[in-house]
Order: structure tokens, then sequence, then C-alpha cells
């Protein structure tokens, strides 16, 4: 975290005090030892043992004392309601900006327009915040992974409710509004001709031949969430336990971890442009496949053409007429093998994207936010966090889009959000 260069508020100031006075015990301490030792100086059997009693007695009561202090100063600073600061975009510098939301401060009020924020918000207890002040708050959890006090009291100020409802209307709001740019968008994406522009990205990289026809990659991410379901329901010694399937069924074996899955569609853009799920992470990835229908819509929005594109995934997807997998290597020809070469060298860009996601928000690797019992946005904050991805990917471009040489226009955020 950046350190503050401003001046000392009451708290900080009472907090100091006081630890003056502990550091002036710390003196005097050492004093009394000193004297100690002089007063001692004819006993030299007993002499040593006597001085470092004394000096473990002294750094314990030093210890405890300080200990004490800092619990008291702790407990009242987290009692205090901290005023409200009015954040806006100006209120933070052009590298706080970048630091706290991954988003030049140049960029934020495009972001605004293009995630549909209003200029001002009705929260859930019918309270009222500027859509900049939501915007804030809401990536800047998102990125930060920090907990809710901590963001009120150091940075924006006011009771922690707000932004516990400001986020969870930030959340809530991109999810309903905003779910159509990575819901069952193929066909945009082809009739804009962005589909054939990845394609032919993807062809140049690997020199394909003629017959290429891979235009994006699909695979499956794994979000990680805590243990669900563990121990009492309720409190008390007879309470009810949780039903133990709740467990086995968010469990992964081969990761041994529990949590969520979500299938995924990327281009040569380095953008997401479909995201299937949640399900369990007990699923396997042929289930969401055969789910999503992903197959038979690609082909439906192709009738009429004569090139059929395709996508391309690992040796667990199987060969169909538009997904296709890597041939496993104990059933491939020697030019097979040197096909499945080339192809991994460009598929890996899909795990690039889950990297980037990962990286922008800090909040996704936070489980304590994750938990699937008591939250009710877990299913929903990875598909939000992939379009703020995408967004990021719209205004700054990535390494996905770097690597295939494709240019990001200037107006692409506008024309991806379909304003």
């Amino acid at each position: 975290m950046r350190k503050r260069h401003t001046s000392l508020n009451a708290n900080e100031k009472t907090y100091s005090k006081k630890l003056i006075e502990v550091l002036n015990k710390v003196i005097k301490v050492a004093d009394d030892i000193v004297d100690d030792i002089d007063d001692d100086d004819d006993d030299d059997e007993d002499g040593s043992m006597d001085i470092l009693e004394c000096i473990l007695w002294g750094a314990l009561i030093i210890i405890l004392e300080y200990l004490r202090i800092n619990e008291h100063e702790i407990l009242a600073h987290s009692m205090e309601v901290s005023p409200n600061r009015n954040r806006t975009f100006d209120s933070f510098s052009e590298s706080e900006c970048w630091s706290f939301f991954r988003t030049q401060r140049k960029d934020l009020s495009r972001l605004q327009t293009a995630l549909r924020i209003p200029d001002m918000v009705i929260l859930e207890n019918r309270g009222k915040i500027s859509g900049e002040e939501l915007l804030l708050r809401g990536m800047f959890e998102l990125v930060s992974g920090n907990n809710q006090h901590n963001i009120s009291v150091l940075v924006f100020g006011r009771d922690q409710s707000v932004q516990s409802r400001a986020f969870t209307y930030f959340i809530d709001h991109i999810y309903s509004n905003l779910l159509f740019l990575v819901s069952d968008s193929l066909e945009w994406w082809y009739s804009m001709g962005y589909l054939e522009q990845s394609m032919k990205a993807i062809k140049k990289k690997i020199n394909g031949n003629d017959n290429f026809t891979t235009c994006g990659f699909i695979d499956c991410n794994c979000l990680e969430c805590p243990r669900p379901g563990g121990g009492p329901r309720d409190e008390g010694h007879d309470s009810e336990r949780w039903d133990p399937n709740i467990q086995r069924s968010f469990y992964n074996g081969w990761k041994s971890i529990h949590g969520l899955k979500h299938q995924t569609l990327d281009t040569a853009f380095g953008i997401t442009i479909e995201v299937f799920g949640p399900f369990s992470l007990r699923r396997n990835d042929l289930m969401l496949l055969k789910e999503s229908m992903i197959n038979s819509r690609l082909r439906d929005i192709q009738l009429n053409s004569p090139a059929q594109l395709t996508l391309y995934g690992d040796s667990i997807y199987p060969i169909l007429s538009h997904v296709r997998g890597a041939v496993k290597n104990s059933q491939a020809t020697n030019i097979q093998k040197q096909e499945n070469s080339s192809y991994s060298k460009v598929r890996i860009s899909i795990e690039w994207n889950y990297s980037a996601t990962a990286n922008l928000f800090k909040y996704l690797a936070n489980l304590g936010k994750l938990k699937l019992l008591s939250e009710a946005r877990v299913s929903k904050v990875f598909t939000v966090a992939t379009i703020l991805r995408n967004f990021h990917v719209c205004l700054y471009g990535s390494q996905t889009s770097n690597y295939f040489d494709i240019v990001i226009p200037n107006n692409f955020l506008e024309i991806y959000a379909r304003l």
C-alpha cells in the first residue's frame, strides 16, 4: 500500500502519545537494570542470573503494555465511523487510479458510461451514492480484495454497510445489464467480422495452410472457493450439522479443491466472447461442452457460409464439426504431433487471459469472500470480473492481442459495449 504523506489525525496523535509513554518506560526499565548491575558487582555467582531475569521480566512487561495499548487503540479505531470523503475521479492521482482501479483516470468516465452506471444510484436501504463513487468502490474492492471495513475507513469513509451495499449493487448491476456481452454473443462477433479477423491472426502466427479454420479457443476455468457446509448449521451443541454431500458436490478430486467451473471462449483479441456457467467444480469439461451446445450454435450462425470457422481446445475435447481438441499423442501420427505442437503455442493464450483476470482482480483469490453458502454474489463474480477484464483489453490491449499482432481500435470499448 502507498505510504501517506499527510499530517496525523486525532486517533494517530493519541496513539503516538501513548507509544511515547511506553518508550519512556523502556528507558526507565533499562536504567533500573543498569543500577542493579552496579549494586551487584561484588556478587559474581548469581549476578548474571539476576541480570538475565531482570531483562526478561522487563521485556515481558514492556511487550504486554504495548499490546494492551495497541489492542485498545485498534478496537477504538474499529468502532469509529469515518466521515464521508465524497470521492470522485479527481480525488485520485494518475498513479493511484492505475494502482487502485487498474484504469487511467481519463478513462474512468468512459468506463462508467460503458457499464451503464447512472449519475446517482439508490442503494438497497434507499441511501444515495454518486455513480462515480459506486464505480470507484466496486473497482477498488475487486482490484484489492481488501476487507470492506478497511476500504470504508481508510479510503472512502462512511460506515462499512455502505461499502457492502455499494459492492452488491455494483456486481448485480453489471451482471444484470451486461451479461449479454459474454452470453450467446457469437452471432455479433461473427457478423462484425471479428471471428474471421481472429482466425487470420491465429493462422498467421502458426503458418497455417489454406484449410485453416480455427478462430478461437475453448477451455474451462476453475474458481477455487472455501469448503462449503462444514460443521454445525447453527449455534449450540445440539444444532444439526451440514449434509456432507454439500461438500462433495463442489469438490474436484483432480485439483483437490472445492469451487465453481466456467466454460469460456476466447479469441486472438484477448477478449472472452462467452462465459458459460457457473457449474460445480465436480463437473468435467465435456459436461459443460454438451450443456452449452456450442458446437451446434457455432454451426447455425454459419449455415450459408462456404468457409466454416471452428474452435480449438485441449485433448479432452472430442473432434466435432465446429469444435475440435488436440489429438492424444499416444494416438497421433507424426503430422498430428507437429500440429499439436503448433496449436499448443497459440492455445496457451486462453490461459494468459485467465491469469490476467486473476492478476487484475485480487478479489478472486480471497477465499473469505467466496463462501458458496453465505455469499450470493459468488456465482456472479467471475463473470463480472471477466466482463471488466474485457473492458480493460478494449482500453489497453493485452498480452494475447500483442502476441497475435491485433491492434485494438481506440473506440473499441464503445463498439464492444454496443453504445
